[in-house]
């Protein structure tokens, strides 16, 4: 009977273990932000595929880098285990390591988002209206930008000022 529980008490003692180590592989996808392109780097994709093989040794394969950023930011999508994603994030040229997270259209038809009530009658100057609306950008120098009682910028941070007025904050004017 002693040696019944015994057994029972290892054998799950052992898969506890198993699932345990078994999650701790489990790689998750994880997007990799990292500041400006560093001057003279003609492939964003090649100094991205180097970084992971440099961070993953012998578990890089193919499938490990999900997307390369080209255009609007300096950064990847990977899939890492959670040790990998800490150790990227330790690099210097690296800003930030965050997971992916999937997100939902907030809205493609306004009266569920929110929240009004299909079933009431409705008037017909209610009916075929669409509402836009126009981002004109931003302004800088508004007082909302004011980073007055702001700390200096992380040591990390690997942003760059353009020739206007600006703070330690805003530094990109998209007036073009």
């Amino acid at each position: 009977m002693i040696s019944l529980r015994l057994l029972s008490l290892h054998t799950l003692t052992c898969f506890l273990l198993f699932v345990q180590t078994h999650s701790e592989d489990e790689r998750k996808t994880y997007i990799v932000y990292m500041g400006d392109l560093p001057k003279g780097v003609e492939s964003t994709e090649s100094l991205h595929i180097t970084m992971l093989q440099n961070i993953l040794a012998s578990k890089f394969t193919a499938d490990v880098l999900v997307h390369s950023y080209k255009k609007s930011l300096n950064g990847f999508v990977a899939k890492l285990t959670e040790e990998e994603a800490v150790r990227m994030e330790g690099l210097d040229d690296v800003v930030s390591v965050f997971p992916n997270k999937r997100n939902e259209v907030q809205t493609t038809r306004s009266w569920d988002f929110v929240g009004l009530s299909q079933s009431v009658k409705r008037t017909t100057t209610e009916s075929d209206i669409i509402v836009g609306v126009i981002d004109t950008g931003i302004w800088p120098e508004s007082h909302s930008f004011d980073d007055q009682g702001f700390g200096p910028p992380p040591s990390k941070w690997k942003g760059t000022c353009h020739n206007f007025i600006c703070n330690k904050y805003n530094t990109f004017s998209f007036d073009k």
